[in-house]
């Protein structure tokens, strides 16, 4: 379920959590864009690809391997449905934190960092943040004891200034003050610390030493496991990987390794650096919960420096190729080995699923911020599923929010006691577009309907039986048929009046003005407030929205 209402659909009971005798360590991996069947677990990814992942494959035979895991439609909401267990557009988190922008995960926001702590965990991160780019929104500022290897964006930002490079060979950076502009807004430096100190910065981000990130915040990663594995205190870690968002660039030993180009390269590279993480825990702390994932669908605008997805459209878009990410989760003897699970697991339900795995009680639907104000969370505890208890997700339902555009919603519809292991997946969109980079298409006051279970890629629009997706009815297989489904809407509604209710009596954080590029658009029809940008706290003109 999303908000805990529609009790009719059929949920499983939520089991009270019980302490095992020792709290398992927390491990998420979290990788950059990377596609769904990137990796070989997934419809003839890795080898089929032409780039071997076997110790993804290994993880995969040691775990469960969900088909319909949901991150969000971009970087920085992806990220901040994990760490706050929360729809994005709650925490103002919904559209991409840009260089120099004001929004940034605030104080207030309650974290999963911040909730292990709470309980006794030693918590560590790792790698790319992209939730804010100022000291106070850094991962020490929010639950976490200790970063390393902190980047706080995406891959591109750090390669623009490289001239020397074919992808940005018009960046002007031979004019001495734009440069200097740029460089005292963008954050290049690459930062660690530990929580109550400043932050140090030991080095510069720059397209040459992306190239070895992901291989030094590994290292980091295994010393902090071998430090800790034996200290009876369990540890919480976020280990974020530069890769696979575009410009890749593969480590030197890697380059050249698939014979498919950079991208191939690095995701052998990255494979790699999991296997080692992962070897670490086997050998050294065997009582730990990994989750393997991606923080939103490829970006096939990037191609061929770009993930592979059988789904429709692209991360920044409402079809599935946009929010299903892959997703493995690993603890011996506890998650069944070598299990594919096919209903909905996400990013947002990790925190109480994994609270409620570790012998912990998640925090309630209705709950506070750190500053005392009410909030909601939308984390739902889906360990019965997991560990093979329950033959049912405990999420049954979606709301595609991309930026603060509202899409659509999705209803998981079980309930026949001839056929329990049934689950029909319904999806509604309002607004669709296939690319990230295209415009929005309204589709009127109908809207699409899609099967997802007969027609996971979204193929055939059954408002009318099977409508092609153009909405070009003489070609469409269901053209004889005359048949609407609008009693999808049954289905649909609650699922949305549920989430407007929610945002009513739990307001969403207001995003600060001037992140994203058409925030400096001129409202030229509104003459009595033309340009908010420059009622901002710092009107200053931001960087791109990335």
């Amino acid at each position: 379920m999303l908000f805990g209402a529609l009790a009719w659909m059929g949920s499983p009971p939520v089991a009270e959590a019980q302490a095992p005798a020792q709290r398992p360590n927390i491990v998420m991996l979290m990788t950059d864009d990377t596609g769904w069947n990137d990796f070989g677990p997934y419809s003839g990814g890795g080898a089929g690809l032409g780039h071997p992942t076997p110790n993804v494959d290994r993880l995969a035979k040691e775990g469960s391997t969900f088909t319909n895991w949901y991150g969000q439609a971009s970087c920085t909401a992806g990220r901040a449905s994990f760490i706050t267990g929360r729809i994005p557009i709650r925490s103002a988190l919904s559209i991409v934190v840009a260089p120099g922008d004001e929004n940034a995960l605030r104080k207030e926001t309650p974290t999963i960092a911040e909730f292990f702590k709470k309980n006794g965990y030693k918590t560590y991160f790792s790698g790319k943040w992209h939730l804010g780019d100022k000291p106070e929104a850094y991962p020490t500022e929010h639950g976490f004891d200790e970063m390393k290897e902190f980047a706080a964006y995406y891959a591109g930002v750090y390669a623009y200034n490289n001239t020397s490079n074919w992808f940005h060979p018009w960046f002007p950076s031979f004019n001495a003050a734009f440069s200097q502009a740029y460089d005292s807004v963008v954050n290049l430096g690459e930062w660690e610390g530990t929580a109550g100190k400043p932050a140090t910065r030991v080095g510069t981000i720059d397209y040459d030493s992306l190239a070895t990130l992901d291989i030094r915040q590994t290292d980091s990663a295994i010393d902090y496991i071998k430090k800790n594995a034996r200290g009876g205190t369990p540890f919480f870690m976020d280990v974020n990987f530069i890769k696979m968002h575009n410009p890749t660039n593969a480590a030197p030993e890697f380059r050249g390794r698939s014979h498919l180009g950079d991208y191939s390269d690095s995701l052998m590279e990255l494979d790699t650096d999991i296997g080692r993480i992962m070897d670490t825990i086997r050998a050294e702390a065997p009582n730990t919960i990994v989750i393997l994932t991606a923080d939103n669908g490829a970006w096939l605008d990037a191609y061929p420096d770009a993930g592979t997805t059988p789904f429709r459209g692209e991360k920044g878009t409402a079809f599935e190729g946009g929010w299903r990410v892959p997703g493995i989760m690993w603890w011996p003897g506890q998650i069944p080995a070598g299990v594919q699970k096919n209903e909905m697991m996400s990013h947002i339900d990790a925190w109480a699923t994994l609270a409620t795995m570790a012998g912990l009680t998640p925090p309630p639907h209705d709950w506070v911020g750190n500053d005392g104000k009410p909030i909601y969370f939308d984390s739902i505890d889906n360990s019965q599923y997991i560990l093979g208890k329950s033959d049912h997700s405990a999420r049954n339902s979606w709301v595609y929010i991309d930026g603060e555009n509202f899409l659509g919603a999705r209803i998981d519809i079980g309930g026949d006691p001839k056929e329990p292991r049934l689950n029909i997946a319904w999806k509604y969109l309002y607004t669709a577009k296939d690319s990230w980079l295209g415009s929005e298409a309204n589709l009127g006051s109908i809207g699409a309907v899609y099967n997802l279970t007969m027609d996971p890629y979204e193929k055939y629009d059954m408002t009318f039986n099977g409508a092609a997706p153009t909405r070009v009815l003489p070609s469409s297989p269901g053209r004889f048929a005359g048949q609407d489904n609008g009693w999808i809407l049954a289905l649909i509604e609650p699922v949305i009046l549920d989430f407007d209710k929610s945002i009513l009596k739990y307001p969403n954080i207001k995003r600060y003005v001037g992140g994203a590029s058409n925030d400096l658009i001129p409202n030229l029809q509104r003459p009595d407030d033309p340009l908010p940008l420059l009622k901002g706290s710092n009107p200053q003109a931001k960087g791109s929205g990335g």
